[in-house]
């Protein structure tokens, strides 16, 4: 009965034990990691050059190295293709007589490299370069969007460079070769009428603050006479208590600020800043910004900001001119242009490339043969990648061949 009530049970067959889980063993993880980065056998220090851009402002004789364009090469030059067969994209052609003792590259002729589904090095004879003529893209050739670039049309922008010897060192970001001339705003802020827009672009930032914060700030209160004010979260007390450092602190600063400015604007805009006065009022805005708290916006203007000037001076500039045509800069706005352009960009041949922190292939044995940065005037921008570079088994390079190697993507993310 209790069977035609509750059916039959059948009684399981036992079932084996399931296998043990391997143990993670992290350390041996992190070993392999950092063992594939290739630290271990690469040099300390290593000859590199930097692919330093030309002064948009001044005149050279025709170029014999450059970044994006089109290449020069012979009639017989075949334009090489990836790995999926479309045509590769044109990075840089360099003039070997420039670079002496460059490893596995004779002292003379061009090397020429290309990138997208894959890569390609060639190196023309010189020779081949008295017979070389432009070199049109062929028919295929990707657009730089469908290749991951924030560049327009199907090439990078042409940008002439100067290939300059450094040794690159392990570790180092910027080379000690090529010091930073925008480290002191009394670098880089050299004329008046530089010293006005920097101080209009604080002006309006502070204000922009300003308004925010008291928008905020009278939303508070609002809940606060309706009875709902109640226990504000942290965020809200820091951002409370900013807004009142502000109200306190920062009137003086922005009335010295506009004086500034003003006195500025009434001067010769070519002619040299007063550092003196320049440092007074630098003076008066450290020490409002070491007062602010670090999470708002107008901290890192306080004390000078060259690349929200050079972002103001681009937005000056005329839609179809913004990085490849300089023609319209201002005079006032020259040598600080010129130093932007002509500064460290991180495009290099050799050296040592810093330790990729979001990236994994296997570099062992390999040192890299160029390197180019992201960079908005060569078109070389993407959303996820701060440059990208061709590594090569150092021996081979040193023997003068360039293939089995990879084309390396620097994750930002």
């Amino acid at each position: 009965m209790v069977f035609k009530l509750f059916g039959w049970k059948k009684q399981s067959a036992p079932q084996p034990e399931a296998p043990a889980k391997p143990v993670m063993d992290t350390d041996a993880i992190l070993e392999e990691m950092r063992a594939r980065t290739g630290a271990d056998t690469r040099a300390a220090e290593l000859p590199a050059w930097a692919l330093l851009f030309r002064s948009p402002f001044k005149s050279y004789p025709a170029p014999t190295s450059w970044l994006g364009g089109v290449p020069r090469a012979p009639r017989s030059f075949s334009w090489p293709k990836g790995d999926n067969g479309r045509p590769l994209s044109f990075v840089a052609q360099i003039d070997l007589s420039a670079m002496a003792d460059a490893p596995g590259l004779p002292e003379a002729g061009a090397l020429l490299v290309f990138t997208g589904d894959g890569y390609a090095v060639q190196v023309l004879s010189s020779a081949e370069v008295e017979q070389s003529q432009p070199v049109s893209p062929p028919w295929g050739l990707p657009d730089l969007k469908d290749l991951g670039y924030w560049g327009q049309g199907n090439r990078f922008n042409a940008w002439a460079v100067d290939p300059v010897p450094f040794i690159s060192r392990n570790g180092e970001i910027r080379p000690s070769a090529f010091p930073d001339p925008f480290a002191q705003p009394s670098q880089w802020i050299g004329t008046w009428g530089l010293a006005a827009l920097e101080a209009g672009v604080v002006v309006q930032a502070l204000e922009k603050e300003l308004r925010m914060l008291e928008s905020r700030a009278e939303l508070r209160r609002k809940r606060e006479a309706e009875g709902n004010g109640g226990n504000w979260p942290a965020h809200a007390e820091q951002q409370h208590a900013h807004w009142i450092m502000m109200k306190e602190n920062a009137p003086n600063v922005m009335a010295a600020l506009q004086a500034w400015h003003d006195r500025a604007v009434s001067m010769p805009k070519e002619g040299p800043v007063d550092q003196e006065e320049l440092a007074a009022v630098l003076s008066a805005r450290m020490s409002l910004s070491g007062k602010m708290q670090n999470n708002y916006g107008t901290k890192h203007l306080m004390g000078g900001n060259a690349h929200m000037v050079w972002t103001e001076i681009l937005k000056q500039m005329p839609a179809e001119q913004k990085n490849h045509d300089f023609s319209s800069i201002p005079p006032e706005f020259r040598p600080f242009v010129e130093a932007k352009i002509t500064d460290w960009r991180g495009h290099r041949l050799f050296g040592l490339e810093p330790e990729f922190p979001n990236n994994f292939e296997d570099l062992r044995g390999q040192d890299p043969l160029i390197s180019i940065a992201a960079d908005p005037l060569v078109g070389t921008e993407t959303e996820h990648d701060y440059g990208f570079s061709i590594w090569l088994n150092r021996e081979t390079m040193a023997q003068g061949r360039h293939g089995g190697g990879q084309l390396i993507h620097h994750c930002a993310v």
